[in-house]
Order: C-alpha cells, then sequence, then structure tokens
C-alpha cells in the first residue's frame, strides 16, 4: 500500500471541508483512513489506485492520520486541520525567505508550529524523478522554525504569518512553484489549444529548428540545470537572487549565457503542459482553501493573450478541485528596463491583472507599486505582499470587516484646471508617504506637463489635482503609475498601496 507523498507527519489538513486522501493499493483491497474520531473505508479499482473522503473536520492539533490496508498500517504524526493555501507561480512566489529584505530580523523570532509548508519540487519529467532525489529538501511537511524558515516562499511565510495570528487555527502552505514559467506551463493542452494556441505553435516551431531532440535532451540532463532538488547549491542562481548590484545581476546573466541556451523541447519544464502533468495534476486533489498566485512576467511575450489564458488556468483549475477555488493575485511589481528583457510589457499586463480580478468571481489582486526594483526582477522585500495577501483572504474569504482592496480611482470629476479624483477603497481617507505624490503623469491635449506644473492634495478619499490655468479646455489624461518602473507613495488606512490607473477628461 502507498499513500501519496503529500500526506506526512506535520501535515495540514483542511478544515470544514471534505478532504481527500488516496494512494495505491492492490486491486479490490479495501483501505481504511482515520483521524479526529472518524474512519473512512474504500476500495482501490481495477488499477490499483484508492481515494478517501473525510467528512468536513474542525480545527485541531496534535492529531494522528492512520492509513490501513490488510496488515499494512501507517500512522502520520502531529497533523494539524486548519487552513491550507496554494502558493503557486514563478520565481517571484518560490522566492525563498532566504533571500529576503526582512530574514534575518524574521528568523530570531519566526517560530510557530502552527505554519507549515509543503514544497512539491519542479520535477520536468518522469526521467528527473528517476535521476535526481528530491526527498531532502522537498516533498515533505515542514513546521516554521529558525532552521527552516529559509526554505519558506516569502510572500506564502508572511501571508501564513498574519493568518494564522488573526484566525487561531493552523496555516499550510503548498509550494507549487517554477522560476520563469510562463501561464501555459501550468494547463492542460486542451486549455491551451482553445486560450493560447500561439504558444503551442511557437513550441512547435522550435521543435522544428532543434534539430537532433536526443543530443539535445542529453545536452540539458547532463547539465545543471535539470536538476532542481539543490535550489541554494547552484551558485549562479544563489548569487541572482542575493544580488542587489547592476554590474552582479549581469554578470549572473552573462554566466548562465556562456553555459549555453538549451532548447525547450518535450524534456523541459517550460514546454507547454509540462508543470501542469508533473506538478499540477498531482498536487490537485489535496483541499485547499485558495491559491495565492504571483505569475506573469514571464507571459511579457504575448500580453494579448494573458487574459484569455488566466481565465482558461482558473476554470480548469476549479473544474479540477470541483469547487469554485478563489484566487489572489499578486499584480507585477515594478521593474525597469536596465536588464533585458526588461519590463516593457509589464504595464499592459498589469492592467491585464485588473482586468482579470475584475472579471472573473472569487479573484482579488494585491498591489505591490511600492516594492518593486528598478533592474532586479526578483524585489526583495515580500512582507507587503503576503501581507496584502492575508487582508484579502481576511476580507473576502474569510468575512471580516476589514479595509483589504487597494484604493482605486470610482469617480472623477473636472472643474476648469482642477481635477478630483475620487478612490474606492480608501474608507477613513488616503494617506501619501512623502512630500509630493509619485508616479502621476498628467498629460494635457496629448502632451505631458512638466511635474512642477501640477500639485496633488490628499483630500479624505480624494485626490485634487490642481492644472496651470493654460490648460483649463484642454483634454486631460491622468496616468498613474503606468510606466514599467515607479514607486508609489499613495496608500489607504490598511498600508496598501493604489493601484495603477488611467483616466481621461
Amino acid at each position: 500500500m502507498n499513500v501519496s507523498e503529500m500526506f506526512g507527519d506535520n501535515l495540514v489538513l483542511q478544515r470544514e471541508m471534505r478532504v481527500p486522501v488516496w494512494g495505491e493499493a492492490a486491486p479490490g483491497e479495501t483501505v481504511t483512513v482515520s483521524i479526529q474520531g472518524q474512519t473512512v473505508k474504500t476500495k482501490a479499482n481495477e488499477l490499483g489506485k484508492w481515494t478517501a473522503y473525510l467528512a468536513p473536520m474542525s480545527a485541531s492539533e496534535q492529531e494522528t492520520l492512520t492509513v490501513a490496508c490488510g496488515a499494512e498500517s501507517r500512522s502520520f504524526r502531529n497533523v494539524a486541520v486548519g487552513e491550507v493555501w496554494l502558493a503557486a507561480g514563478q520565481s517571484n512566489m518560490e522566492f525563498h525567505m532566504r533571500y529576503d529584505k526582512d530574514y534575518s530580523q524574521e528568523v530570531r523570532h519566526c517560530e510557530n508550529p502552527n505554519i507549515r509548508v509543503y514544497d512539491y519540487p519542479v520535477v520536468e519529467s518522469e526521467r528527473a524523478r528517476a535521476m535526481f532525489d528530491y526527498s531532502e529538501n522537498y516533498g515533505f511537511w515542514k513546521p516554521c522554525t529558525p532552521e527552516n524558515l529559509q526554505w519558506f516562499s516569502a510572500v506564502g511565510y508572511y501571508f501564513a504569518r498574519d493568518l494564522q495570528k488573526t484566525l487561531g487555527v493552523p496555516v499550510g502552505i503548498v509550494g507549487m512553484n517554477c522560476g520563469g514559467s510562463r501561464s501555459h506551463n501550468w494547463m492542460d493542452e486542451e486549455s491551451i489549444r482553445k486560450y493560447g494556441p500561439a504558444w503551442l505553435e511557437e513550441y512547435e516551431q522550435g521543435l522544428l529548428a532543434i534539430g537532433d531532440l536526443a543530443v539535445e535532451e542529453e545536452l540539458f540532463y547532463t547539465g545543471p540545470k535539470a536538476d532542481h532538488s539543490h535550489p541554494f547549491d547552484d551558485p549562479v542562481s544563489d548569487r541572482l537572487m542575493y544580488g542587489v548590484t547592476l554590474p552582479e545581476l549581469k554578470r549572473c546573466f552573462e554566466a548562465w549565457a556562456s553555459a549555453g541556451a538549451l532548447k525547450i523541447g518535450p524534456w523541459h519544464e517550460w514546454r507547454p503542459a509540462g508543470l501542469y502533468h508533473m506538478m499540477t495534476e498531482r498536487v490537485m486533489p489535496f483541499a485547499v482553501r485558495g491559491v495565492l498566485w504571483y505569475q506573469g512576467e514571464s507571459d511579457e511575450a504575448h500580453p494579448e493573450l494573458y487574459a484569455d489564458m488566466m481565465h482558461g488556468l482558473i476554470a480548469l483549475w476549479r473544474e479540477k478541485w470541483g469547487r469554485k477555488l478563489p484566487f489572489l493575485m499578486a499584480q507585477l511589481a515594478p521593474f525597469g528596463e536596465e536588464l533585458a528583457p526588461g519590463g516593457r510589457m509589464f504595464p499592459n499586463l498589469r492592467e491585464i491583472q485588473e482586468e482579470i480580478s475584475r472579471r472573473e468571481e472569487e479573484v482579488y489582486l494585491a498591489s505591490t507599486g511600492d516594492v518593486g526594483h528598478p533592474y532586479d526582477i526578483h524585489p526583495k522585500e515580500k512582507q507587503p505582499v503576503g501581507k496584502r495577501m492575508a487582508l484579502l483572504a481576511e476580507g473576502h474569504i474569510y468575512g471580516m470587516d476589514v479595509l483589504c482592496d487597494a484604493p482605486t480611482p470610482d469617480a472623477l470629476t473636472r472643474e476648469g484646471n482642477t481635477v478630483l479624483v475620487h478612490f474606492a477603497n480608501a474608507a477613513g481617507g488616503l494617506v501619501l508617504k512623502g512630500e509630493r505624490l509619485n508616479a502621476l503623469e498628467v498629460l494635457a491635449g496629448g502632451k505631458t506637463l512638466p511635474e512642477g506644473a501640477v500639485s496633488a492634495v490628499m483630500e479624505g478619499e480624494t485626490l485634487r489635482i490642481v492644472l496651470p490655468t493654460s490648460v483649463s479646455e484642454q483634454a486631460i489624461e491622468l496616468r498613474f503609475a503606468m510606466t514599467p518602473y515607479f514607486v508609489v507613495n499613495l496608500y489607504n488606512r490598511s498600508g496598501v498601496a493604489a493601484l495603477p490607473f488611467v483616466r481621461k477628461t
């Protein structure tokens, strides 16, 4: 009898929801699962697969989950029942606490047995699964201790820390992410054909250009980029995550380039549907409250497809999980163009992310406009992102009376050379950190006004913008945080930064 690798000591099960436990046994064998006073029996099917469904449970600690089949029995200790969230996306979600700006302070007082993380490894293929041993660092539940903290997703940790404190129940984070991944990596082939066929076409064209697939596959598996089992052991990648100077970052990318550009073939984690089949499908049955999603930087090649791709991804995951999973999305952080490929299309992607959050039910957007970096795609300050996601969960998922959404304009009026912008999600008044409003560009008659010619004053929930009298009769366009890199210093009383926007009068 086998039990899914997702079950083990220290695991966290989702409360108040039917919970599947699954594995393999001899066809027809009866499997018994017990926890918290309930016992459930099921039989393995003709393929030897079995799934038992536990009835909804209340939050608890120090439980034992027992799975028995015939004379064989396995018991998992220190099991908790609480809130479980899936933290998914690319490298800014994977971004370990080891590299976080506040790690040295946080590690001194982080110990909390009711915060735990399970990281599923980046396994790009069955060949990789057979070649590499992921068990040292992945595939088991880690309680939050000073020794384990460096492994936690920084966004996931700060989210769990705040949520656990607020709810008073155990919180588990299931990490499922891969650096550089595109949306199509996390979807099945049918969904990609429906929502983003251009990605499939590019992949197929790339295969034709490779030539000898067998040779290229061997180059991949004999090189260092195939083994994702020890992420801190690659000195170039490790330095890249620590690096804060532009020359350092350039040296890291040059080192990667000198190693040779490996092609994206059927063996690569970035192939269409690759991560979906190798990771998502294996995590998918696990009961979770919702998804923390931080991804989109690598979809810059096709921003015009991103809204449809995310619609398809969300629909697919909800179908497979069998419920309307909430998605809490991090908006792409400010990022300049000094380091190729830069963030030239990031303003478009940010607009699309906001569109997704407005169009899709149970999808909410966390602002990041004050925690970016001009040339580092991995900004080192993740605490605000995790905190804002926790606020979104508290307000929208757990029904608490908190100011959780980012300020965004909901009404605009103009009186001559004065424009009044009223903000939603600004109860108690807007907050400006600094003497002048950052990231605002004002166009009159299509021409940008000099910064000194415009003044902006906070008046409760309204931003009063005073323009030169010479433009009183001209059409006005307000562009806030609509460049690749910017620093937002406009907040609501919960400390949530305002979202980018464009408004015209």
